[in-house]
């Protein structure tokens, strides 16, 4: 348990948010929707149904105007009148959200047309995000048939692989990635990712600092700068890891992760009052999960603020329960604060929680003290007991 090392940043920067994935966001998709826009494509599609682009672009609108049920309601209305449509089928089953549904759908799409080059991908990503990683494989393949110079598809395949267990394969999809597109940030960050997962910090300096060449977007360029400063980190070269991390806060100043990086460095040197400050940024600029409550939470602990430890520490169990590690300080800081039936119930939850029993000391640890706890409860409960004291 080590609540100030670098936290996991997970392979992520390719499982892009939203739903229009390929291609350039729409322009003039406000808040509230654009109906000039939505008039245009809906005029495009009943010319052309199975325009895909324009299909994905009407999607992308609807959404952003807060109307994906009007857009399921559309979907199955045109599902009704053409029911083996494998464009239909795809458009309608990238709506859902149900795992098993969506990847029904995408099915029956990609068997109806198989050469959907959408609707493979989309199902190979579906499978990943249910965590079967050989069916995601076999439609990443598919689709690179489709499109053989596709760096996204490459850059998927290094996430598939990684998760798998395959670095060494997930390395050379990586790489295959940048060569096919030098501008292609997600799949810089993931290569240097696994270098650094796989203690191979220098290399992923070296991989950063290409990056950093070949990419002039300053938005894309502080995720760069971050990275680059956990390799260096890792590496021991404190004082450049805070410079990058400053570097990527100078571009974006609400950069939360960079705070949380910042963070990580003052926790490790045992600056917890440094640590405290810099945490309450990172959540301020709206890096406001759980590991940062945890973070937090600790932080204070150390400087024996228990009060506002158990705050970020409830803050924490409560935005995630799996946050484990929140529950055994949160113990332990209600119980220096006096507050041993509070303490008693985070004790137990982490001891029920906690998987790794035969493997973790800090079980045996939590189980002394609510030993300790329960004592004092008996004691406390027998009449006279505290004037023999």
């Amino acid at each position: 348990m080590s609540p100030g090392a670098p936290v996991s940043t997970s392979l992520i920067f390719l499982i892009l948010s939203g739903i229009g994935w390929f291609g350039s966001p729409v322009q003039g998709a406000e808040a509230g929707g654009n109906e000039a826009e939505l008039a245009h494509f809906r005029r495009l599609i009943k010319v052309r149904p199975d325009d895909i682009q324009a299909n994905m672009h009407y999607q992308d609108l609807m959404i952003k105007a807060d109307r994906r049920r009007d857009l399921l309601a559309e979907y199955q209305r045109r599902l009704q009148a053409r029911p083996g449509s494998a464009v239909g089928l795809y458009l309608y089953g990238r709506l859902l959200t149900r795992p098993d549904e969506r990847i029904e759908y995408l099915k029956r799409s990609v068997r109806a047309n198989s050469r959907i080059f959408h609707a493979v991908v989309d199902l190979g990503r579906a499978y990943y995000h249910k965590g079967n990683y050989d069916s995601a494989l076999a439609q990443y393949r598919t689709a690179l048939e489709l499109k053989p110079r596709s760096a996204f598809v490459r850059n998927l395949m290094g996430l598939a692989y990684y998760h798998k267990g395959y670095a060494d394969q997930a390395i050379a999809e990586y790489k295959r990635a940048v060569k096919l597109n030098d501008r292609f940030t997600d799949a810089y960050l993931n290569l240097g990712l696994t270098y650094i997962y796989t203690g191979k910090p220098a290399k992923a300096v070296e991989i950063y600092e290409q990056a950093l060449r070949f990419q002039s977007d300053a938005t894309e360029r502080r995720y760069i700068y971050r990275n680059l400063g956990m390799a260096y980190a890792q590496e021991g070269r404190l004082g450049k890891a805070r410079a990058a991390y400053l570097k990527a806060l100078e571009i974006d100043p609400q950069y939360g992760e960079a705070y949380v990086s910042l963070g990580n460095l003052a926790f490790n040197r045992g600056d917890y009052k440094a640590a405290v400050d810099t945490y309450g940024k990172a959540a301020d600029a709206g890096a406001d999960d759980a590991s940062v409550y945890l973070k937090l939470g600790v932080s204070y602990f150390n400087i024996r603020n228990y009060e506002s430890a158990i705050t970020h520490l409830q803050n924490a169990v409560k935005s995630d329960s799996l946050q484990i590690d929140a529950y055994f300080y949160l113990g332990l800081a209600c119980y220096r604060d006096g507050r041993h039936e509070h303490a008693r119930e985070a004790l137990e939850a982490y001891v029920r929680k906690e998987k790794r029993i035969s493997k973790n000391s800090v079980v045996f640890d939590a189980k002394q003290l609510l030993d300790d706890l329960n004592r004092l409860r008996i004691r406390s409960s027998i009449p006279g007991a505290h004037k023999k004291e």
